[in-house]
Formats: structure tokens, C-alpha cells, sequence
């Protein structure tokens, strides 16, 4: 794997929420509590988010198979993060 379970999610829809960062990647095993979407100081999203998956073989899974799919008319970028 990667080493990591965390992906930085980056071109979000504007509108996008929680939940539709969870539909993204449904079919893959990660903690429901991780996933953010990132916000401005007055409650604009920034278009990126994170989330953490359970091991770093299905983070690396996920990455590999969900990178620049779309999300809306977006396309969706996603890259192994490490630390916040």
C-alpha cells in the first residue's frame, strides 16, 4: 500500500456534502467519523476534503480506483495524505 489510510479529496462540487463524499466511495471500507469537507471561515466550502480508511491497502484501493471520478460534472482528485 501506501502507507497511509487518509486521502486528501480535492474538486468537490461546492455543494458537496459529507454524504456525498460517503457515496463516492461507497463500496469501500472506511470510518464514517473521518470524513470533512473542508469549510472558509464564513461556512464556504473550499471544494476539499479528507477521509480515513481502514487499512491502507483499501485506502490505497480506493485511491487507485476512484482518482478523477466524477463527482457531479466535477472530476474528482485524490491524493495519499499523511498529517494534517
Amino acid at each position: 500500500g501506501m502507507g497511509g489510510t487518509t486521502l486528501k479529496v480535492r474538486g468537490l462540487p461546492y455543494r458537496a456534502t459529507v454524504q456525498d463524499i460517503c457515496e463516492f466511495f461507497r463500496g469501500y471500507q472506511f470510518l464514517p467519523e473521518s470524513v470533512s469537507v473542508m469549510q472558509t471561515d464564513d461556512g464556504r466550502s473550499k471544494g476539499e476534503g479528507y477521509i480515513t480508511f481502514v487499512s491502507d491497502a483499501e485506502c490505497s484501493r480506493a485511491y487507485a480506483e476512484r482518482n478523477k471520478g466524477h463527482m457531479g460534472n466535477r472530476y474528482i482528485e485524490l491524493f495519499p495524505w499523511s498529517g494534517m
